[in-house]
């Protein structure tokens, strides 16, 4: 146990290191709060969170969403740093709130796999083309919009540092190695180091046009630093904020439940979250970018064997020791070898197999993957992840917002089955429905639409069993009231039952259940089927007694058919 921990927590702490540098290069701040990210949020979640493989620090797209926001935050760049600290801040607060709201299931299962594939594949694009700038030596400013980043690379290619090129080409090829080698060799490491000297000892870090370097790295323990508060810079990065939160905890989310599938293991959502936005609060008072959980690292860590969480302690343990020995040095790194680094972690981000998978399922999934995608490329990111929220609202509400209604039908007498609505339902003086799932807003029209058909084709009574309905909103019930009284003042009777007892109190003491009465609405019974056999011997009676039926049958009769799951004796 001791061994596993610490082998994983070694191992994604040397990886860590170049990760940090990198993603503060992303996110436009200086190294330092990189490196930070990696070492007090890392630590405090671990300590407080249930996984032993989720590992908390700054990530890819954290460092992207962060560095397309405060841009649009600041307008000087000494604003930067205090307005990243405020987000972070008040992106551990909100996750910190969802936990205790027990938002957790919600978040992983409200956001569909389309648009977590697409904005994945969005955020990948962005940040390989970004660093094409550093890769090629080309000093240009940064841009969040792939389009403006293009122009920038296009108008400065007579810029480019060939000098620069091949020492991104000698660290990919390195780290690309020590990939295939094996995962235990810190390999983003070694091409730094690499690349490093390589540069000192050609002279590439000196003279009249040097290659672009990191800058300083401090060495130096994170300290208290307090977030600047105020009423004006909290009503300026709350939205945004909310973004980066949504777009943490799906992340913890999605990835803590992927991993803990693989390990057999019980994944809890909402102690994650509370794990995560404490360490994201701690953070914001060290210094920190915003963190969230970092596929890269929890997969070192369930592949190489951790058992506690105390493998995650280690990990920024070991980013602290890496930090304060060799900090100094960093300052030498040539940034075409971060962006090599950068590069080739956007490349590992992308999922094409998730992505055929979405593409082929469904048109509606791939038609949200595209928009997902696009939608990262051309807007300000915040905007994406909303939209990638309000689109998966939208495709569940699509789904959920059909009416699972059907016609129970007598085969032989007492004996029924389930067939779906047909222009023949209602022309029975007696017609059974059975619904299926929440009557909520979303299917009000519907349901509106097939009493009324089924009244207008001349029924006199209409029985709705609702045993598997476990809910119903007030629209819904509004909406069945108004309808049971036109029902009823044309001679009709509708009838509910099946109900659950907590449903079945509700209802009686609503509007609903004044208009029904209480004799027209029937909790489920501990026999199979009670409540609807005393609804029908109820319709039966009083139908035979007050009509005259004619031509018209009592209840509708099918064809015998073979009795399956889907037939019900009555």
């Amino acid at each position: 146990m001791i061994r596993g921990d610490l082998l994983a927590g070694v191992t994604s702490g040397f990886l860590a290191v170049p990760q940090g540098i990198a993603f503060a290069l992303i996110a436009h701040v200086p190294p330092v709060h990189g490196l930070y990210a990696m070492i007090v949020p890392t630590i405090v979640a671990a300590l407080l969170r249930r996984s032993p493989f989720l590992v908390t620090g700054a990530t890819n797209t954290s460092a992207l969403v962060v560095g397309s926001l405060v841009a649009t935050l600041t307008a000087r760049p000494e604003d930067a740093v205090p307005m990243m600290l405020l987000i972070t801040a008040l992106m551990g607060v909100i996750q910190v709130s969802a936990a205790a709201l027990r938002f957790g299931e919600a978040f992983g299962r409200f956001v569909s796999q389309a648009v977590l594939v697409g904005f994945t594949l969005g955020a990948a694009t962005l940040i390989f083309t970004d660093q094409v700038r550093n890769v090629l030596g080309v000093p240009v400013e940064s841009s969040p919009r792939l389009m403006r980043t293009i122009e920038n690379l296009v108008t400065h290619m007579s810029a480019v540092d060939w000098r620069a090129a091949a020492l991104a080409a000698a660290t990919a090829a390195i780290v690309v190695g020590c990939a295939r080698l094996t995962r235990a060799l810190p390999g983003a490491m070694i091409a730094i180091a690499v690349a490093a000297v390589a540069a000192w000892g050609l002279g590439w870090e000196h003279g009249s046009a040097p290659v672009l370097l990191v800058g300083e790295v401090p060495r130096a323990l994170p300290t208290l630093t307090v977030p600047p508060l105020s009423v004006e810079r909290i009503e300026t990065a709350l939205p945004v904020s909310l973004a980066i939160a949504i777009l943490g905890m799906v992340e913890a989310i999605s990835i803590g439940k992927a991993v803990s599938a693989r390990a057999w293991i019980k994944f809890h959502a909402n102690s994650e979250l509370a794990a995560m936005g404490i360490g994201n609060v701690a953070g914001a008072f060290f210094g920190c970018m915003p963190t969230s959980a970092s596929w890269t690292r929890s997969a070192i860590h369930l592949q190489m064997g951790a058992r506690t969480r105390w493998s995650g302690v280690i990990a920024g343990l070991t980013v602290l020791a890496v930090m304060l020995v060799f900090a100094p040095a960093a300052r030498y790194v040539p940034r075409a070898a971060l962006g090599a680094i950068i590069m080739w972690i956007a490349v590992l981000m992308v999922d094409l197999e998730s992505a055929r998978h979405v593409w082929r399922w469904s048109r509606t999934d791939a038609l949200v993957l595209v928009i997902t995608y696009v939608s990262t490329l051309v807007f300000q990111i915040q905007y994406a992840i909303y939209l990638g929220v309000v689109l998966s609202l939208l495709m569940l509400l699509r789904r959920v917002g059909r009416l699972q209604m059907v016609e129970m039908v007598e085969i032989e007498p007492r004996l029924y089955r389930e067939i779906d609505l047909d222009a023949e339902t209602g022309k029975s003086a007696l017609v059974l429905l059975a619904v299926e799932g929440d009557l909520f807003f979303g299917v009000v029209d519907e349901l509106e639409e097939n009493l009324e058909r089924i009244a207008d084709n001349g029924a006199r009574a209409i029985i709705i069993r609702m045993k598997r309905a476990h809910a119903i909103d007030a629209t819904a019930a509004e909406a069945v009231a108004t309808f049971a009284i036109h029902f009823q003042a044309a001679g009709g009777q509708l009838i509910l039952c099946g109900l659950q007892p907590e449903l079945h109190e509700r209802v009686v003491r609503s509007h609903l259940g004044e208009v029904l009465g209480a004799d027209n609405v029937l909790a489920t019974e501990v026999h199979h089927l009670g409540s609807v056999r005393r609804a029908i011997d109820k319709a039966r009676r009083e139908i035979l007694a007050q009509d005259d039926l004619g031509d018209r049958p009592l209840v509708r009769r099918a064809p015998s058919q073979t009795t399956d799951g889907s037939s019900y004796s009555i």
